[in-house]
């Protein structure tokens, strides 16, 4: 057999393999008009539930009985079985950051999901060191003294140590504090003479030299603008396998409050993503002041899967680094004293001047942008409701649904203002499912009033329930789940029995409300004619399961405009971006 004739069969065998392997990356397509029948099917409108559902060119056109359905569909429609299986309205997240999850997902994890004690946590850090570390930074995420007992922060001799030339950071699950190695200090600009940014601060010892603690996100942010930043295309590589850990969760939307995470063009990377019609899930993005023109706001357009709601500012931190502004000091307790290091009358800063903040909250205002600001303690609150009234004052907008985010120590009367001014509320629950069994010991008999959600709910908020990825893992039916025992994972009394939410507003917030929110109810959230098929499949129907066996419930799949999201690392789109990020890493220009 002539040498030609060979390469000739091989170049038939290779296009043959290329053709099978295309159809097999090729996202699953459904037809144009198909009607979900055989399972319960949950509306989260009225009526709340129905027998079937037509779809058609991606839009809900009927929802009722099998009978009238299909006998408007037209008997000769593609039907899709439910088997027994739960439809419902696709999961919203309200408020996470996946571009900075995604970046996460490489770094080394020594969290307290994984570690119990410190001794795990250093020795995962030596063996990871150790081994092939590529990237010009060593980075590693979930540092955590509330969660693992004991947890003394590494001192910047341990460090260096660890770490003697490369830089090396460990960012706290929270990410509101940071560790870093001489090597990354230097790096960053950070010397014993730099100021502390403002309600942030560089650690410093008795005699003014650094210990390498970095505390609060203004003073992270120090660290995070030096990291080099991945080739683009790896980046979205990254960016595009957390968008299907979303979707694998049950997410459809996903509300991005604040684009965090080391990209050259954050907002941009989304908007490149979104332009498939196969991406797993819809962004609704609020950028940092910095990436938003205040001259040129785009006009949303809430049926793409990209959107640009609004804004997000921080006024003050996180709970578990002493960031929060609490009206009351943070208990003196041995937890508190020793491992989170606070002074016996410690209360947290705020951000922001009111004067400073009122003129950036009038001014994105003014733009037709929502606001959304982090807020744990109560000066926090107070701060935001103070400045939003003077502009609301001045600049009326009945309809703008700012919104506070998190919530630990909001109280009543905060709550009651925040509606009266036209403010939502969205609610970080999982502190009471990952911390509650130290809550006491950082804020005292105020551990029965945190994360007041059954209190919004009863003052008629439309308030929402999110995990704020990656400070916790995704996971809806977990969130849900807590917001209506609210018992810790560890043996635990229930943290403020008054709170809890029945399952029916659990569920809300996460589909109707969590969509107001974002201002996309006329679009998606619950199942009704006219909106986006966007839907979720479950094992089991939620309203009809114990609560405490809510994240035992299987997710079947979600689909996006009456088409099923494709959730494989290995689908085509993926892989186009894998070939370009394959050659970005090895092109010279961009290494």
């Amino acid at each position: 057999m002539t040498a030609l004739r060979v390469l000739g069969i091989a170049l038939l065998l290779l296009l043959g393999v290329g053709v099978v392997l295309l159809r097999w990356v090729a996202p699953d397509e459904a037809p144009q008009s198909l009607v979900f029948v055989g399972g319960e099917i949950i509306t989260m409108a009225e009526p709340l539930e129905v027998e079937a559902i037509w779809v058609k060119d991606g839009l809900i056109q009927l929802l009722g009985s099998r009978s009238e359905v299909l006998e408007a569909a037209g008997r000769e429609v593609h039907r899709v079985d439910l088997d027994g299986a739960t439809l419902m309205p696709g999961f919203i997240e309200p408020h996470t950051h996946p571009l900075a999850t995604a970046l996460l997902g490489a770094a080394i994890d020594v969290s307290g999901f994984r570690h119990e004690s410190r001794a795990e946590m250093m020795a995962t850090l030596e063996d990871a060191i150790e081994g092939f570390t590529p990237q010009p930074w060593i980075l590693a995420f979930g540092w955590d003294p509330i969660m693992v007992p004991q947890l003394e922060p590494p001192t910047l001799q341990e460090l260096d140590a660890l770490s003697p030339d490369k830089p090396l950071v460990i960012l706290t699950q929270m990410m509101h504090e940071a560790f870093a190695n001489s090597a990354a200090l230097r790096e960053a600009g950070i010397d014993r003479d730099t100021p502390d940014p403002p309600a942030a601060s560089f650690g410093r010892d008795e005699n003014g030299d650094l210990t390498g603690s970095v505390l609060e996100v203004n003073a992270i942010n120090y660290l995070l603008r030096a990291v080099p930043a991945l080739p683009p295309a790896v980046t979205a590589l990254l960016l595009r396998w957390q968008f299907a850990d979303y979707a694998r969760a049950g997410f459809t939307t996903i509300g991005v409050l604040g684009v965090v995470g080391r990209a050259k063009d954050p907002i941009g990377l989304l908007q490149s993503l979104a332009a498939d019609a196969h991406v797993p899930v819809r962004t609704v993005v609020y950028g940092l002041p910095q990436h938003l023109d205040v001259e040129a706001k785009p006009e949303p357009m809430y049926e793409a899967r990209f959107a640009i709601r609004g804004v997000k500012f921080w006024m003050d931190g996180s709970p578990f680094t002493g960031g929060a502004a609490f009206a009351e000091p943070y208990e003196d307790t041995d937890l508190t004293r020793e491992r989170m290091h606070l002074a016996p009358d410690r209360m947290g800063p705020l951000n922001h001047g009111l004067e400073a903040f009122t003129t950036e909250f009038g001014r994105f205002h003014r733009a037709g942008y929502q606001v959304a600001i982090h807020t744990q303690g109560e000066r926090a609150v107070q701060r935001v409701l103070d400045a939003a009234a003077s502009v609301l004052a001045e600049h009326p907008w009945p309809d703008h649904r700012h919104r506070l985010e998190h919530n630990a120590l909001i109280t009543g009367e905060q709550i009651r203002r925040a509606k009266a001014l036209g403010f939502e509320l969205s609610f970080f629950t999982d502190h009471i499912y990952y911390y509650g069994d130290r809550l006491a010991e950082i804020v005292g008999d105020r551990v029965d009033r945190y994360m007041p959600v059954g209190t919004a709910f009863r003052e008629g908020h439309r308030a929402t329930i999110h995990s704020d990825n990656p400070a916790t893992p995704i996971g809806p039916l977990r969130v849900m789940r807590t917001a209506i025992l609210r018992t810790p994972r560890k043996g635990h009394r229930a943290i403020g029995s008054s709170e809890r939410l029945s399952v029916d507003q659990a569920l809300r917030a996460m589909t109707t409300n969590a969509a107001w929110q974002l201002g996309i109810e006329n679009h998606r959230g619950s199942l009704e004619a006219g909106k986006a098929a966007d839907l979720l499949i479950l094992s089991r129907n939620p309203m009809e399961t114990p609560p405490e066996e809510l994240d035992s419930i299987e997710v079947l799949g979600t689909w996006i405009d009456g088409q099923p999201v494709d959730t494989r690392r290995a689908s085509r789109p993926n892989l186009g971006l894998a070939l370009r990020a394959l050659t970005q890493l090895t092109t010279p220009s961009h290494q």
